[in-house]
């Protein structure tokens, strides 16, 4: 479905688009206080770039995975959904776009403890989710923190006179958002003759196999399979529960939280014991506890995790769906007559069987986190000084089970019958076994945190100062792994402020990690920001309009060590197979030993130098609320390979690392908010937007002939490849166009450009396409309204700039025998259609000229989504006296129901239909508070 065309979306014109159509929720207030680096500090006060998200407006999203709840909810972080898999739908995730050519991974920390994923954390847990965008924000971190940091704070309990307890429950229905069309039988088998003959040879089905197929009258001569239609059934369960407690005093005050959910694939008739749904279910606990030991003393102590089960079939899902995409529908029937599963020697893997017959898989994960601190005032040395330390601990266990078997198929073979006519019989391949039980394959790591330091804050007159300095020593374990992970970081925040108006901000880290060789393994991060609360001034003091307006700026150096390979600095040998000797007159080869990357003991972390300007405004008695930031970061010291460009004949590895490579990117983002109330109705409108763009500066990558095919002065990701300029339209057009090098061509092949005027069409020829698969562009907006008790909620999120390439068996018709989507088969060329085809020729061969990295195959991948609707309706209090409730919500939701974008292809523009769906969600669920 198509709303408009992205084609032309410049940042500015989507900033205006955005503002224009709705705005989005309000940020901080200017009383409340900020999640920050290892603490929390006055909004006012902060001048890095931040941006948070509570657990109630994430449960809004109906799904199994808290990475795809925050969709659209923090300006600057993208994230691209990779399908709805129960239990494997952990989206791609970029924190102001892409900053390195190697890993843009960022750091995921739970109450100051980093963990490898935040997918499986309850929103009912959680009190905010921050994104951490800048220097300042950013330099604790040390050499980890380069790519961006998201961090996860839990609830604590709040003191209480009674116990407050609150139940959630939701009840969802789940089903694609779509699912790809490809040809019956008929138009197979007629379509298949066409590319044969376009191939020069002879067509494979007669006059009768057509008309067999077109009418259908035998099932097992001329089957005619719709594969989804056999695996899929309509929709698919998913519920979760959860029950928190917490309450207390002044001595004590806890919170403990309890969840389930239970995510149910779309494989049909499967029963859970001798064969499996997909599936995935989870138990997520927490435990908060803080205790006023003492006047001056306080401990706060935690525990929480997960434990998660899957169940899935003995095949990859992606191979799955991929079979059931491009099995023909007339390769054979799903079942014999008497109910045998169905199979050939070329194709074993019969969807249904592989499903219903082959037994399953199950996995069974655990996550426990821990942690223990304590904070000691020291007033009696000197008032606003405090002491801390704290002891952390994580842990992650995983184990499989697996009861599989082999099954016996029957392929059907065609003969001629005795009146003549053809027939078809099963014959039997294979055996049946018994199922075979297969556990192990444990994997287990473990993260210790030790950290202690102290905090001063104090204010003398118009000055107040403030510091924070703290050790921090970590140590993460993976068994089976000779030597762990270790890192060492000492940091701290020096604050200034003057009458509370001007405030400045120096952070820094003194960070080493053991990747590196010894004298290299300690690095210094600084970072200085500022701000100013311009609305302080005399000048705007009485400001009518104007109610609170901060203008901030921060720079400073970050590091980032993902990209390095483990122990760089250390020379390894081993052997390969293409080297080696021959001994003897029998000509015996030995492998030799041979010097594998050439070791570097200079390697270092990449260095992150990041500016940010940014201003915090509201307006108009604060109901209109805006947040806008500016950023320009040069990442330096990237790994490139400079094998790419050393002669042979220096005689070194074609692996030799060194940290020479640079990106630059820069962007900006916006978020706004209004809120009003018109009589009785109260209602607001948000929107955010956010633009990041990046360029290589140097990557020392392969040495190309002609200047514009190098990857130098491009995005990162940049997509390149030749320029289609049409279809040769008959052997006279071949014959007069240059020569194209991959394969012989027809007409209805496609045609390309030739850049360099050489005659020749190669690789010399590609330049740059579109843009990369990744979004310049992520913009969101919502509105909503409440009256008397009844709210609607609407939320909007989409990308743009951003190119999707159609590349391998969802656009690749016939190649293996594969099906042909209608997409292909309406607008495939034929000498009738050679002015309108928007598809090459049929071909049955994987086709090295049409098939080639070219613009053809590329397509805007710009969408928006309706990505949640929510009605619900909240009792009064005078409804729920008498049950003894404070609180009674009902609501309806919908996740993913539209979507509108600008692709040709009926696929979804996120995951291009490839593998397990994007899921539409309808749900509906209660909220009790006593």
């Amino acid at each position: 479905m198509k709303l408009f065309s992205y084609k032309h979306l410049q940042p500015a014109g989507a900033l205006f688009l955005l503002l224009c159509a709705a705005p989005r929720p309000a940020a901080a207030q200017s009383d409340s206080t900020v999640r920050v680096a290892y603490g929390s500090q006055p909004y006012n006060q902060v001048a890095s770039s931040v941006a948070s998200v509570g657990g109630a407006e994430l449960r809004k999203t109906n799904t199994a995975s808290l990475s795809n709840a925050l969709i659209g909810r923090l300006p600057g972080v993208a994230i691209m959904n990779n399908g709805g898999a129960p239990g494997f739908d952990d989206p791609d995730i970029f924190i102001r776009g892409r900053h390195t050519t190697l890993n843009n991974g960022f750091l995921v920390l739970v109450d100051g403890i980093q963990i490898n994923s935040l997918s499986y954390i309850s929103p009912d847990e959680i009190e905010s989710v921050t994104v951490l965008k800048d220097a300042a924000a950013l330099a604790l971190f040390g050499a980890k923190g380069a790519n961006g940091a998201l961090m996860v704070t839990t609830k604590r309990g709040r003191a209480s006179d009674r116990i407050n307890i609150s139940f959630n429950a939701r009840y969802g229905v789940q089903a694609p958002t779509l699912l790809p069309k490809f040809a019956r039988s008929y138009d197979y088998a007629r379509l298949y003759n066409e590319a044969l003959r376009n191939d020069g040879q002879q067509p494979l089905y007669t006059g009768q196999d057509l008309e067999g197929y077109r009418t259908g009258a035998d099932p097992y001569l001329y089957p005619d399979v719709n594969w989804y239609d056999e695996v899929l059934r309509k929709n698919s369960p998913m519920q979760d529960y959860s029950l928190t407690f917490d309450g207390g005093g002044e001595t004590a005050k806890y919170f403990l939280m309890l969840g389930f959910m239970n995510n149910q694939g779309l494989y049909a008739h499967t029963d859970g014991e001798h064969n499996a749904n997909i599936s995935f279910r989870r138990i997520n606990f927490r435990a908060n506890v803080d205790i006023n030991v003492t006047r001056s003393l306080t401990v706060q102590v935690g525990l929480g995790g997960n434990m998660q089960d899957r169940k899935f079939p003995p095949i990859g899902t992606e191979d799955h769906w991929r079979y059931m995409a491009t099995y023909a529908p007339n390769l054979y029937p799903v079942r014999t007559p008497d109910g045998k599963i169905t199979g050939t020697a070329n194709f074993p893997y019969n969807p249904v069987g592989y499903l219903l017959e082959k037994g399953y898989q199950s996995r069974h994960d655990r996550n426990i986190q821990s942690f223990v601190r304590g904070t000691q005032r020291l007033d009696f040395l000197t008032s606003g000084l405090e002491i801390f330390g704290a002891l952390l601990f994580d842990n992650e266990f995983n184990s499989r089970y697996d009861k599989t078997r082999n099954y016996a198929y029957y392929e059907p073979v065609r003969r001629t019958g005795a009146n003549g006519q053809p027939e078809v019989v099963f014959v039997q391949r294979g055996l049946d076994t018994d199922l075979t039980v297969s556990s192990g394959n444990n994997y287990e790591n473990n993260r210790i945190i030790f950290n202690g330091g102290f905090n001063y804050k104090r204010r003398f007159n118009a000055h107040g100062l403030g510091a924070m300095v703290m050790f921090q020593r970590d140590r993460y374990t993976v068994v089976g792994n000779q030597s762990p992970f270790a890192m060492e970081n000492l940091m701290g925040r020096l604050m200034y402020d003057y009458n509370e108006k001007y405030f400045a901000e120096l952070a820094f880290s003194y960070s080493g990690t053991e990747n590196y060789a010894p004298g290299r393994r300690y690095g210094f991060f600084p970072a200085l920001s500022a701000g100013w609360l311009l609305h302080k001034e005399n000048f705007l003091a009485n400001s009518r309009a104007v109610n609170y307006l901060k203008l901030r700026a921060s720079a400073g150096l970050t590091g980032n060590d993902r990209g390095a390979a483990r122990f760089g600095y250390n020379q390894y040998w081993g052997t390969q197979s293409s080297q080696g000797y021959y001994f003897g007159t029998g000509n015996s080869f030995s492998e030799a030993l041979v010097q594998l990357a050439m070791a570097n003991p200079n390697i270092t972390w990449e260095k992150g130098m990041i500016y940010n300007v940014g201003a915090d405004a509201a307006f108009l008695r604060n109901r209109l609320s805006v947040s806008l930031d500016v950023y320009r970061e040069n990442r330096y010291d990237i790994l490139v390979n400079m094998g790419n460009v050393m002669p042979a004949l220096a005689g070194i590895p074609s692996v030799a690392f060194e940290n020479r490579g640079k990106v630059l990117s820069y962007g900006t983002e916006v978020s706004a908010t209004y809120k009003d109330k018109t009589g009785s109705v109260n209602w607001f409108a948000g929107a955010q937007f956010a633009f990041a763009r990046n360029r290589i500066l140097e990557n020392y990558d392969v040495p190309r002939k002609e200047a514009y095919s190098s990857r130098k002065n491009r995005p990162v990701g940049q997509y390149f490849g030749l320029e289609a300029i049409g279809f040769f339209r008959n052997e006279s057009d071949i014959a007069s166009s240059p020569v194209q090098t991959f394969s012989n061509v027809r007409p209805g092949d496609l045609k390309y450009k030739d850049q360099n005027n050489d005659g020749i069409i190669d690789v010399n020829d590609e330049v740059a396409i579109g843009r990369h698969s990744y979004p310049e562009i992520n913009f969101s907006f919502n509105a909503g309204a409440s009256y008397r008790g009844v709210n609607l909620e609407l939320f909007f999120q989409g990308m743009a700039n951003r190119t999707v390439y159609l590349e391998g068996y969802m656009f690749q018709p016939f190649v293996n025998n594969a099906n042909i989507s209608t997409w292909a088969a309406e607008g495939r060329w034929t000498p009738e259609t050679h002015a309108s085809a928007t598809f090459p020729r049929l071909t049955t061969q994987p086709n090295p000229n049409n098939y080639r990295t070219s613009d053809f195959w590329f397509r805007s991948g710009s969408f928006l989504r309706l990505r949640n609707v929510e009605l619900g309706y909240t009792f009064p209090d005078k409804m729920l006296g008498k049950a003894r409730m404070k609180g009674l919500r009902l609501y309806v939701s919908g996740l993913n129901l539209l979507s509108w974008d600008d692709l040709d292809v009926k696929v979804d523009p996120e995951t291009l239909s490839i593998g397990y769906p994007v899921i539409k969600t309808y749900s509906t669920g209660l909220s009790v508070n006593f």
